[in-house]
Order: structure tokens, then C-alpha cells, then sequence
């Protein structure tokens, strides 16, 4: 009898996997829930597409995109859907076919090489990055379990030695310096391998998985599991590969909890693999994921990684809030978890997800700063401001210490750019990474955080950036005013950024407003930039810009500036503010820049001879030859549009007036509405929680303890 690997915690939960003797009920003859049921008839479409077609395994030569590439892909794809058919149809044809593939792949793998099209990366053998020859094993070992045992001999040694174990074996002995490392390569390699050695029996390959090469444990999936993530299951590289990484670490820990159930691997470290799967879900808006470092910002929770981690997370904790997610994906996976979930689906037990304020700290301790999500409901669409005060990321990282994005209904509204690639679009360099990720997409000023000198944080080096945490100061998640506090004095040697976002209800204001303190306290005299990234059509402005109409110059020459066209600039004494229109909404962003401070609206897109960067609108704060300066600002949603009724309510701001001063420790921001009412929101510069504060605001005395204090004051009157 095979060696199953299991997909659930419990391993009796499972039907036996088949033997020559032993033939799977047909599907006819069973009943499946309605999400499962659309999963055996994609999955038979697929199949029998490829059945008729017939087994087409090609010599390997294209990079990402291309021909071989694409068709490795599908073919371990029906590996894996062609397994789980016969196990649950029992149709010998499935069987076959998967069978055929394999042995055509025992015939191909032991005579290839490094692949022809490797770059700078880890060559593999099937496909140009060994990252992909890791996907194909740990799909490919799941399919083959359910046919396994019911091939004849010869055939099941074949393909054990010349296709699984060959492979495992590349993955892990052959490529040291990938399965040793801490990294998603790693991980996919150390799941495949650990798969692979359960499937075979093979301790000595699951060890090397658990714990490394020379099983010391200083390496391999279980120090993985310690270093990747944090306490709160925040992923060091960011919610783009916290997605791509999850569907390793949950096939694997579930066969872990089948095959070795004493290692209680959904109880290692404080049950971080659940805990990892609650935060990607976490990580997202209105679906999708939040795009900060490299990411595609279309990459959403309908994804084949996370369909196996929220049934495989089901599987564990029949937490019904996972049925929930189950429905909005509309997808499962054909394995016994997914069909148990999908019958309690249909059977009513779904619960909404509990979306809320998050503080997610980050590094393996929780100690090098935090991803901070404020939302003001459970809407997954709803209202959110993200403050990215986390540590770099790796080398997916971006230098943003202290970015804030903010999304509502209407989508990003002050967004990031995420990483520049055609992701497997073969004509653009061939679906790798773009040179402007690292001119452009990475680069401080494509982000919505402080620049120095026109300079990257860490001079763009992400090896110094890793060294370096960011402090997360102080935090509210609830309550009408939300906020968070960090600082870093590492990202510029002598250049200290501290930075306050505050998330404000108002009585009478349909959507919260956005308050952003930021300091940026040196020696010596620099240029201070303050970028805001936004997506909408500008509607107005009370800045009188100089609008650079004939011919369009760069804002600079290196560090993302080149990619800069400068559309218009200008300046004004006091209050700024520019609105624009997004969807069925305005926004207007007020400012309250620094003495002498000029204004820049500017593009993406320039020095961009293949066409690579998309065209997104930028507004830029300058300060100009100062030591310190002080950025207020104030992101205020009103208003709707409707493009059929050809209607607009409120497109001009309600947004009055806007002061702000330092007196007693603490910055003072006093908001006026046009109908008069104001708010005062005071952020101490002593951030203890039981530190007490007081303040004299429009002869009323103000008194908080805490970092952050707030009054609301009508027109006659005061009201706490």
C-alpha cells in the first residue's frame, strides 16, 4: 500500500488511495456538493482535452511564457487532476493517462541538463528557474500518489527512480544552495522533496526536507517556519509572496500532520501555519491583494494557493468563516479537503470573515516593526489605510519604510505601484522582472513616503535595508480615531523620519478622513520630496501651476527621478489642497508643507524606451536647503458621481481650513468643516500609553493619555 499523502489533519478522515485490487467508487455514484462538483467537471474538461490531444512532454528551451514552459505547466496540472479523478471516479482512463505522462517524463529527466534559457537564477531542469521544477514536483507527487499503487511494477519504478526521486534529488542535494536557503525557493523545493520522500518511504529525503541538508535543522522547512514569519504570521516578503509561499507550507505541513502526526505541525510555533493563512486573507481588499513590494497588483485570494490553504485551514479548524472565503473564491481543490468543505458550504455553515484593524508586526521575533491595517468596518471592500512600517522585505523588497496606501469601494485610491513585469508574458523580457523594477518600481520615490537628496532609503542597497528594523511606535485599532506612530533613523544616515497616520470618523462625513504627520528631523541642509501616488483624473487645484505644455522635462537623472516627466509645478502660502476623481468619488488632499515648499505634478513613464511603466499621476512636496522639515496632510473623501443619471453631489471639499502647531510635546492639527464644526487631533511626541497630556485649544482645555488625543468642537460649544 502507497504512502498516502494526506490533505487533511486527520489522516482516518481519508478514503484509502486505490490498489490494482481495488477500484475507486465511479462519480456517477456519488453526490457531490455544488463547488466541488464545478471542480471535477473542470478538472474532467481538462483532462480529457489533454487525453485526446495525447502526452506531449517537449525537450525544455523557452523561459517564462514560452511553449515548453507553458505546456511543463499544464502537463503537471493534469498530473495532479488526472490523480485525483481516478480516486474519485475510478475511471482507468484517468489512471492511464497520468501513468503515460509520467513514464514519458521518465524518459525525458534523466538526460537533461541545466536548462538553456537559465538567467540569473537557479537553473532548473524543466524550466529555466529551479523554483518552477519545485511546483511541478510537489503538483506531480500528489497526482501520482493516487494512481500509484495501482500500476504494475515496472512502471511504478520507473517512475519512482527516474522522475521522483531523480527530481527530489536534484532539489535538494543538487541544489544546496536553494533548499538551504531561507526564501519561497526553498520552500517550494523543501515540500516537493518532503512529499516526495513520504510518497517513497524515504526517510532520509523528509529529514533533509524538515531540517536541511545535513539535518542539523539550521535550514530547511521547519526554520523556515521560523524565520519567515512573524508571531502574527506576517511573511517577510510581503502579502504577494506570503500568497505564493502559503501553498507549500499547508501541502506539506498537512502530509507532516498525516504522516508524522507527532510533530503537531499545525501546532508549531504557536500554530503559525493557520496563523499564516488567517493573515494572507487579512492582507487583502475587496479580494485582492495589497501590491507592496515586488507584486502584481491582480493577484487575488481566486488563486490556486490559496484554494488549498482555506480548505486545507478548514480541514484543521472547521472555522466557519473559511466557508465564507470559499464562497466568494468560487473554487476549491479536488482533494478530500476541499470536497468536505465544499459540503459544509452547501450545507449553510458559512460565517462572514471577521475583517478588522490589524497591527501585524514583522520580523521573526515581531520586532522589526509592523504592517498596520486600520479599517473602520468589516466591509472587505470597505475602508482601509495600510502603514507599511516593516522591515524590508528581502530582495523582493522596496524602499518604503513608512508608506501608507488607502483603498475604499472605489478601489486604490492613494496606491503603489507594486513590481514592474509582464509576469510569463514572453515579450517582455521574457516574463521576468523588468530593468525599471529596480530604476523605478523599487525606488523610494515611486512610493508614498519621504525621499532625502533624491536618494533610495539605504542607498537602495535591500542587504543594508534588511539589517535595519523599523519602530512601530504605538498603535489604536478601534474607536472613531484609528492610528499608528513608527519611526526610522537608519533608512538616511543622519536623517530621522517619524510618521503619524491617523484614520478620523466624523459625525456627518460619509467616509473617514486620513490625517499624515510627518517629520523629518537632520543635520545639515537636504532636499526633502514627499511623494503621493493616486489613481483618478485630477479635477482641481488652489496651487496655480506652471504647466509644462510644449515639452515635458524629467525631474531627475537616477534613483526612479528619470522616470519622472514634470507636468506642472508651483507654490502657495498656506493651505494647498488638489481633488481628484476616481470612479464614483472625489478626493481631495489637502497640505500643509513646509515653509517655501514648492509643488510637483508629474507622470511615470519617462527614459522608458520599451514602453514598460504604466502612466499613473504623482503630486510631489518639495522642500528645498532645509535641516528639518514638517509634511501635514489630510486625504478627505467626498461626494459621488453618477455617470448614468448624469448626477454630482458634493464635489467640492467639506474641508474648510486645516491648522496645525507644536506646542507642549505634542503636534496640534485643528480641521475646520465648512459648516463650521472643528476637530482637534493632537499626536504627543512622548508615545507611552499611560503618559497624560494637556493642551489649550479654542480656550478649552484638551487632556488625553496616550500618543494621540482628539476634541470635537461645534460651533458654540465643546463635546468630548
Amino acid at each position: 500500500m502507497t504512502r498516502t499523502i494526506a490533505l487533511l489533519l486527520a489522516a482516518a478522515t481519508l478514503p484509502a488511495v486505490p490498489t490494482a485490487a481495488q477500484t475507486p467508487p465511479a462519480a456517477s455514484s456519488q453526490t457531490f456538493a455544488p463547488l466541488f462538483a464545478a471542480e471535477v467537471e473542470r478538472a474532467r474538461r481538462d483532462v480529457d482535452a489533454s487525453i485526446k490531444a495525447g502526452i506531449n512532454v517537449p525537450v525544455p528551451k523557452d523561459p517564462g511564457g514560452g511553449f515548453t514552459h507553458e505546456q511543463h505547466k499544464r502537463n503537471y496540472r493534469i498530473i495532479f487532476e488526472g490523480g485525483q479523478l481516478f480516486r474519485l471516479t475510478g475511471e482507468a482512463r484517468y489512471r492511464d493517462h497520468v501513468r503515460d505522462m509520467l513514464l514519458a517524463y521518465a524518459d525525458l529527466y534523466p538526460g537533461l541538463g541545466p536548462h538553456p534559457a537559465k538567467a540569473n537564477q537557479n537553473a532548473g531542469r524543466l524550466f529555466w528557474q529551479s523554483l518552477n521544477d519545485s511546483v511541478f514536483l510537489v503538483n506531480a507527487v500528489q497526482g501520482y500518489a493516487q494512481i500509484r499503487d495501482a500500476l504494475p511494477a515496472a512502471d511504478r519504478k520507473r517512475i519512482d527512480d527516474n522522475v521522483i526521486r531523480l527530481m527530489a534529488r536534484f532539489l535538494s542535494d543538487g541544489s544546496p544552495q536553494v533548499i538551504n536557503r531561507i526564501h519561497n525557493h526553498a520552500t517550494w523545493a523543501a515540500a516537493g522533496v518532503g512529499l516526495s520522500g513520504y510518497l517513497l518511504g524515504d526517510r532520509d529525503l523528509v529529514d533533509k526536507a524538515l531540517l536541511g541538508l545535513d539535518k542539523s535543522g539550521k535550514a530547511g522547512f521547519l526554520r523556515q517556519l521560523d524565520l519567515l514569519f512573524s508571531p502574527d504570521g506576517y511573511y517577510a516578503e510581503g502579502p504577494y509572496y506570503q500568497r505564493y509561499a502559503l501553498q507549500p507550507f499547508v501541502v506539506f505541513a498537512a502530509a507532516i500532520a498525516a504522516n508524522d502526526p507527532g510533530r503537531k505541525i499545525f501546532e508549531y510555533r504557536d500554530g503559525i501555519v493557520l496563523k499564516a493563512i488567517r493573515t494572507a486573507i487579512d492582507l487583502t481588499h475587496d479580494g485582492y491583494f495589497l501590491p507592496i513590494n515586488d507584486a502584481m497588483p491582480d493577484k487575488s485570494l481566486r488563486t490556486e494557493e490559496l484554494y488549498h490553504a482555506v480548505a486545507i485551514a478548514y480541514g484543521a479548524t472547521k472555522d466557519p468563516a473559511f466557508l465564507s472565503i470559499a464562497d466568494w473564491q468560487g473554487r476549491t481543490v479536488l482533494t478530500p479537503a476541499g470536497q468536505a468543505m465544499a459540503a459544509d458550504l452547501a450545507a449553510g455553515k458559512a460565517k462572514p470573515w471577521p475583517f478588522g484593524s490589524r497591527l501585524l508586526s514583522d520580523g521573526p521575533d515581531g520586532k522589526g516593526g509592523a504592517l498596520v491595517l486600520l479599517r473602520t468596518n468589516a466591509d472587505p471592500a470597505g475602508p482601509l489605510l495600510v502603514a507599511k512600517n516593516t522591515v524590508q522585505g528581502m530582495g523582493h523588497g522596496h524602499f518604503d519604510r513608512l508608506g501608507w496606501l488607502y483603498y475604499d469601494e472605489t478601489g486604490a485610491v492613494v496606491t503603489d505601484y507594486g513590481a514592474a513585469r509582464f509576469l510569463n508574458v514572453e515579450a517582455k523580457h521574457g516574463g521576468r522582472y523588468l530593468p525599471e523594477n529596480d530604476s523605478w518600481a523599487s525606488a523610494t520615490i515611486a512610493h508614498n513616503t519621504l525621499v532625502v537628496d533624491e536618494q533610495s532609503h539605504f542607498a537602495g542597497d535591500w542587504k543594508a535595508g534588511e539589517k535595519h528594523g523599523t519602530r512601530q511606535l504605538a498603535a489604536s485599532l478601534e474607536g472613531p480615531t484609528r492610528y499608528t506612530i513608527a519611526e526610522i533613523d537608519s533608512a538616511y544616515k543622519d536623517v530621522k523620519i517619524r510618521r503619524a497616520l491617523l484614520l478620523v470618523e466624523v459625525d456627518g462625513l460619509a467616509n473617514p478622513l486620513t490625517l499624515d504627520i510627518l517629520h523629518g528631523t537632520g543635520s545639515g541642509r537636504h532636499i526633502y520630496d514627499l511623494p503621493l501616488h493616486f489613481s483618478g483624473h485630477i479635477i482641481d487645484s488652489d496651487i496655480a501651476f506652471d504647466r509644462n505644455l510644449a515639452e515635458r522635462p524629467v525631474l531627475g537623472k537616477a534613483n526612479g527621478y528619470q522616470h519622472l516627466w514634470v507636468d506642472g509645478t508651483g507654490t502657495k502660502a498656506g493651505k494647498a489642497r488638489l481633488t481628484w476623481m476616481q470612479g464614483s468619488r472625489f478626493y481631495s488632499y489637502h497640505m500643509l508643507p513646509p515653509a517655501g515648499a514648492r509643488f510637483i505634478v508629474a507622470e511615470s513613464g519617462a527614459n522608458d524606451p520599451e514602453f514598460n511603466l504604466r502612466r499613473e499621476p504623482a503630486l510631489i512636496q518639495r522642500v528645498e536647503g532645509a535641516a528639518d522639515a514638517t509634511f501635514v496632510s489630510l486625504l478627505e473623501p467626498h461626494g459621488a458621481y453618477d455617470a448614468a443619471a448624469e448626477t454630482v453631489v458634493a464635489s467640492s471639499a467639506r474641508v474648510a481650513a486645516l491648522e496645525h502647531r507644536q506646542e507642549k510635546g505634542a503636534d496640534l492639527v485643528l480641521i475646520t468643516l465648512v459648516d463650521g464644526r472643528r476637530v482637534a487631533l493632537a499626536v504627543a511626541d512622548d508615545t507611552t500609553a499611560d503618559a497624560k497630556h494637556s493642551l489649550t485649544v479654542d480656550g478649552r482645555t484638551m487632556t488625553w493619555t496616550g500618543p494621540v488625543g482628539r476634541l470635537d468642537l461645534a460651533k458654540t460649544g465643546a463635546k468630548k
